[in-house]
């Protein structure tokens, strides 16, 4: 009978390639389960598995007040995780470099680091309980939290939310005007945060019509998941090979012409590199914007 035991399960808010969220609920009642079969099993531990989510990119969703951007980023379940961290320097634009590590059992920290130099901390001081030094091992850290602080008490909630949806909403324009364009194709179904995309020149969409494998391309949203198989396909190998230098040469293209610095990265249902789209900070993305970067896309990939 092994001794190892399960003590840790991470869940992914918004992944860094696909902008993907756990299903946090599922994960945590799968995990719970596992425990009680262990207790019943005669195992001596109780809640041994510690659920920890990610939220570095995606978590800043917690702003959102839109249930339907809550239910697709299962905001709503990280209450039943036992941490949750997320970048606020990231999507929300505050001053690098600004990170939030929430724990929901009071003390875990502290208990978990605190060194107990006499020399540093007293807990007969005034205010000891505000003393945050015990609470990392690194002691002493600068005030990163004040610029969260700072952004939260100028923007509030809804505030913070508003940018959170507006960049849903933009993102969805950019979907909308790809699928307009026979030259653009999604890689993968897209999440609120993040558009993964193709762009095929002349000669590869001549070889993919060829196959019949141009995706479904129109002005209407689709809306339900089964749907969203018409809008992308998964580029053959031997197209993939080709496609994969045709990414790699335009970005270098877009960025010596000094017109953008656009990412490219696997995908793991995809054989070639595809382009990514994620919008952070404050600023708006305009249809202006949206038509410039595929117009200018198209302009420099024309003969690759």
């Amino acid at each position: 009978r092994r001794s190892e035991f399960l003590f840790f399960v991470a869940c992914t808010a918004g992944s860094t390639v696909r902008g993907s969220f756990d299903e946090i609920a599922e994960i945590v009642k799968v995990c719970r389960d596992y425990e009680s079969r262990g207790l019943k099993s005669g195992c001596q531990y109780d809640r041994s598995i510690w659920v920890h989510v990610d939220g570095a990119w995606g978590g800043s969703a917690i702003f959102s007040s839109r249930p339907e951007v809550r239910s697709d980023t299962h905001m709503d379940e990280i209450k039943l995780a036992d941490s949750f961290t997320f970048n606020p320097h990231k999507m929300l634009g505050a001053p690098q470099q600004t990170t939030a590590f929430i724990v929901r059992h009071r003390n875990a920290l502290r208990n978990a680091n605190a060194a107990g130099a006499k020399y540093l901390f007293d807990p007969r001081k005034n205010g000891a309980e505000y003393d945050l030094g015990d609470l990392s091992y690194t002691c002493g850290r600068r005030t990163d939290a004040v610029k969260l602080w700072a952004m939260w008490k100028y923007y509030g909630r809804l505030g913070l939310g508003a940018r959170v949806d507006q960049k849903v909403d933009e993102l969805q324009l950019f979907v909308d005007e790809l699928n307009r364009r026979q030259s653009f194709c999604l890689a993968c179904k897209p999440w609120p945060f993040n558009v993964n995309f193709f762009y095929f020149p002349p000669r590869i969409r001549d070889k993919l019509m060829e196959r019949g494998l141009i995706p479904f391309h129109d002005n209407n949203r689709i809306g339900n998941e089964e749907n969203w198989v018409h809008r992308f396909i998964e580029v053959p190998e031997d197209i993939a090979q080709e496609l994969a230098e045709v990414s790699v040469t335009l970005k270098l293209r877009l960025h010596e012409a000094g017109e953008m610095i656009i990412p490219y990265q696997p995908l793991t249902n995809q054989k070639a590199d595809c382009f990514r789209l994620v919008l952070a900070g404050k600023k708006n993305f305009s249809v202006v914007d949206i038509n410039h970067i595929l117009d200018t896309m198209e302009k420099y990939g024309a003969d690759l």
